[in-house]
């Protein structure tokens, strides 16, 4: 079930909209945020500097590390948001109860692992972090309406990944 805020419904009603749509990984190190094209800070999930007020030091640091995901990186490495996949299947008797879900859903995603200088980010990831267990989320949204209110399409986890040269595919399946 999605929860959709007024602002998202008005925002997707308008006329030529094409929605920002953001991968995010999330393991143990920080966080990585992907698009098909390079997301903003705001669509990162990042804020502007804010005014000190007991959380914030003047300068916008944070106190302690309060809070705080390190991001690890961000870019525009979705060569394809793949397939996403979810099916019910009906049951005889009850109305309510005759849906359930046949399998879990699944996601797969296919990333540039082409970086700067011959690097490979994902080659990198692999040795020093792994990928798998890694928690990957699907969200979309519009720029003039609040990331908070974005609608999260799928979150799951890592369970298989293909990495070649120039791009790593990720299967992931629905928490």
């Amino acid at each position: 079930m999605f929860s959709l805020s007024q602002a998202f419904h008005r925002a997707r009603r308008r006329r030529n909209r094409v929605p920002v749509v953001i991968f995010s990984l999330r393991n143990a190190h920080g966080l990585r945020v992907f698009s098909d094209r390079a997301p903003s800070d705001r669509s990162a999930g990042l804020i502007s500097p804010t005014l000190a007020d007991g959380l914030f030091l003047a300068d916008g640091a944070r106190l302690a590390g309060l809070g705080n995901q390190a991001l690890l990186e961000r870019g525009a490495r979705v060569l394809s948001f793949g397939r996403l996949r979810e099916s019910l299947a009906a049951q005889d008797g009850q109305l309510w109860a005759s849906l359930r879900q046949e399998e879990a859903g699944s996601l797969t995603v296919e990333l540039s692992n082409a970086g700067p200088a011959g690097r490979k980010p994902f080659s990198r990831m692999e040795a020093l972090e792994g990928m798998l267990g890694a928690v990957g989320e699907l969200t979309l949204g519009y720029p003039e309406v609040e990331p908070r209110e974005w609608l999260t399409r799928f979150r799951g986890q890592v369970h298989s990944y293909r990495l070649e040269a120039e791009r790593v595919s990720l299967g992931l399946r629905a928490l």
